[in-house]
């Protein structure tokens, strides 16, 4: 008995690990595999005379350029946040929405001018839908209540509305399809100052730097209509597990604080 709750316990970290198959302890050789199929391919089973012959349509398949313009238009075309957040709903153009629980948008003040954008959701905002959920939000609202901000009072968002399965990095393919509809967000909310924790700092400036480089900096963001002051820093979930790095991030909120005073 004790053994199967292990192996069930087993199963479970590889499922919420984005384990999908399994692998023998054979290698494979696929060249031949693909021979063999070569050589006798699959035939269809015979049909009865009876039964008329069902014809299968192919399913239409988007290349990768089709679906980074369908969402650059359908982004575009989005003149408030509602139908901005109504049109991330229903694009099916990037296969982390099948896999996400759910699509994690926005929470706060749209009319702050500070917009704080979470890095991609972890499986507490895949569980809530809602930015900076778990621990880490807690921690965030009393970085935020240090500076003299009420957590909300200011705009928070994520740089990704789906979580990448099993906690992943997401890929090349994956950020170009999302991206447009964060980038949106921002010309939509119009917001003075943004604060990027984590990676979103790289991913909305479409850098490969980590944020150990692009934390304490300020740089401008420019939209349609005007310019954001973005300002890197650890995420609070990094702080979490790094509680020495609270330093930095004490110095980076003072930043925050001073930039936003002078525009008062």
């Amino acid at each position: 008995m004790e053994q199967t709750s292990e192996i069930n316990a087993l199963i479970r970290f590889y499922l919420e690990a984005g384990v999908d198959e399994t692998i023998g302890t054979e290698p494979v050789d696929r060249f031949k595999t693909v021979e063999r199929a070569a050589v006798a391919p699959l035939q269809p089973p015979p049909r009865s005379p009876n039964t008329k012959q069902k014809t299968t349509q192919p399913v239409p398949v988007a290349n990768l350029t089709e679906g980074i313009q369908s969402a650059v238009e359908s982004a575009k075309h989005c003149k408030s946040i509602d139908q901005l957040l109504e049109t991330i709903k229903g694009f099916e153009g990037c296969s982390l929405k099948k896999m996400a629980t759910s699509t994690v948008f926005a929470s706060g003040n749209p009319d702050s001018n500070l917009m704080i954008i979470d890095r991609p959701p972890s499986v507490d905002e895949d569980r809530s839908g809602i930015p900076f959920s778990g621990e880490a939000g807690v921690l965030l609202e009393k970085m935020l209540a240090a500076i003299g901000l009420d957590v909300n009072e200011v705009y928070r968002t994520s740089i990704l509305p789906w979580r990448p399965p099993g906690g992943r990095l997401p890929t090349a393919e994956e950020l170009a399809l999302c991206l447009p509809f964060i980038e949106r967000h921002i010309e939509l909310a119009k917001p003075d100052f943004i604060l990027l924790c984590g990676e979103a700092a790289a991913y909305l400036h479409r850098q490969q730097s980590g944020i150990n480089k692009l934390r304490g900096r300020w740089t401008d963001y420019r939209r349609a209509d005007g310019v954001s002051a973005t300002l890197g820093i650890f995420h609070p979930a990094f702080l979490l597990d790094h509680p020495t790095s609270k330093k930095y991030a004490w110095s980076d909120l003072q930043s925050l604080k001073a930039a936003m005073e002078k525009v008062k």
